[in-house]
């Protein structure tokens, strides 16, 4: 056996071809030159999130005869995929050690149950194994289709005709939709005729189906007049949850002003921070923490807004916690917590951040 120093080395052992998704922040197709860079460890993981990489791995088997396009089309849908948690270092690369200890149990696996078998059984009690969740399992099937060409699920065309009808009217159908159906529809979000429906049902549809569709869509990147309607939609919105569902679905969006000068309004005041608040600032560091690297001023109101909370610096705690790991913020989130620029409850906020002890946490 040849010797397994890399994933790709492990796929090749077991004659498949892999295609890699990250399912970390948003769902993205990693390109095979990522794939090879982050592997041999030349580069950084390209898409980090609470220090891992979250990979989700589309297995198929290599066919002997690679000119018969009609059989490698259909054996697309008989893959295995693997859903892998692997911790980063601190430059952001796989972790090397962590990463020969999956490779080794995956071999020992397939070597004592057969190739076959250890497929589909490698990661049952691994402790690098991960399962999405419901909303985020459904965003990635949907792409995943979308990418193989396969048609979409019946509960697609259940969420195009549901949408297509007159959204103003008492009508309850909407609570019979399936997460699959709209996920499928936000992956064609650039489709011009899918996009005029989401456009339009965004304002006007039930807010828990308007919310469904938000979260699937924060895997996209918007054509610029559905941002701009979100970007309305925030600045009218009184719901914390329908705020943070707009921010989700903007995630992948650039800062620029049209975007900017409502973030600021939506976040308000520097001195108070009512439990309503935490949705979408919550949203603003889980998801789109690139735009508080980029403009200081957004990182510095949160961090102000939660240290003016009397809670006992919980929530604090938490979204410091999560933007420190984050490449984008950890830096700017450090110069901030040190700076001298900074208001004396932020200040004791992060005294408090720093002196705490075991017992104070818990």
């Amino acid at each position: 056996m040849n010797k397994i120093e890399s994933l790709s080395d492990l796929f090749d052992m077991v004659e498949c071809e892999v295609s890699y998704y990250d399912l970390g922040r948003n769902i993205t197709k990693i390109t095979p030159q990522q794939a090879i860079q982050f592997d041999r460890k030349q580069q950084a993981y390209p898409f980090p999130f609470r220090q891992h990489a979250w990979l989700a791995c589309l297995l198929k088997k290599k066919l002997a005869d690679q000119s018969n396009k009609a059989t490698q089309t259909n054996k697309a849908e008989d893959g295995v995929i693997w859903f892998l948690k692997l911790p980063l270092d601190e430059a952001g690369c796989l972790n090397l050690g962590t990463r020969d200890h999956f490779i080794k149990s995956i071999v020992d696996k397939i070597l004592h149950k057969g190739e076959e078998a250890g497929l589909s059984e490698a990661l049952e009690d691994s402790p690098y194994a991960f399962k999405p969740d419901q909303e985020r399992m459904a965003s990635f099937h949907a792409m995943l289709g979308k990418d193989l060409h396969q048609a979409p699920s019946a509960y697609f065309q259940a969420v195009v005709d549901y949408l297509s009808s007159d959204l103003s009217e008492a009508n309850e159908a909407w609570q019979t939709l399936g997460l699959q159906g709209i996920a499928e529809l936000a992956a064609r979000v650039n489709d011009d005729k899918y996009h005029a429906l989401i456009n339009n049902a965004l304002p006007l549809a039930a807010s828990p189906l308007v919310s469904a569709l938000c979260h699937a869509l924060e895997h996209e990147i918007l054509p610029t007049s559905l941002q701009n309607t979100l970007i309305e939609l925030i600045q009218t919105e009184q719901d914390a949850l329908m705020q943070a569902s707009y921010l989700r679905a903007l995630s992948r969006a650039d800062l620029n002003d049209a975007l900017l000068l409502p973030l600021f309004g939506l976040l308000g005041s520097l001195s108070e921070c009512q439990d309503q608040e935490l949705h979408p600032i919550a949203a603003l560091a889980a998801k789109c923490p690139h735009w508080l690297g980029q403009n200081p001023q957004l990182l510095r109101i949160i961090m102000e807004k939660l240290a003016h909370r009397e809670d006992g610096y919980i929530a604090f705690k938490q979204i410091a916690a999560e933007l420190s790991q984050h490449p984008e913020t950890e830096q700017p989130l450090w110069s901030l917590l040190r700076s001298g620029r900074v208001s004396p409850t932020l200040a004791q906020a992060v005294g408090y951040l720093f002196t705490q002890t075991p017992k104070s946490v818990q």
